[in-house]
């Protein structure tokens, strides 16, 4: 009898950790053209890394809201992958090659 209840107990401590981990929002700079192509390449890169939620990017201020759970991915595989997209991130650096194959209007000036 004592083992069932403890057993009940974990597998409610369990339930509620899980209940409890999820989604969280953060804010990144990614640096991009001023045009909505650009927008809309950085937020479907972002998009399509598994556990984010949603991404928006605003063009003027080059500022990408991210929301994810955090028990499937973080920012720094988020930020990876906008940078294997072509677009430099505060902690990752697209490859000369990455950027080279984003349209002309969403190249941006690149720090050397």
């Amino acid at each position: 009898m004592r083992a069932k209840v403890l057993s009940l107990a974990v597998l409610f401590m369990l339930s509620v950790g899980t209940v409890f981990a999820g989604e969280k929002t953060e804010k990144v700079k990614v640096k991009g053209g001023d045009c909505e192509e650009c927008k809309t390449h950085i937020e479907t890169t972002t998009k399509a890394v598994e556990g984010v939620v949603s991404a928006d990017w605003d063009v003027e201020t080059k500022e990408l809201t991210v929301a994810f759970d955090d028990e499937k991915t973080t920012l720094e595989n988020i930020e990876k992958a906008i940078a294997k997209a072509g677009n430099d991130t505060p902690n990752f650096k697209a490859t000369d090659e990455a950027y080279g194959q984003l349209p002309e209007c969403c190249r941006y000036d690149r720090e050397k």
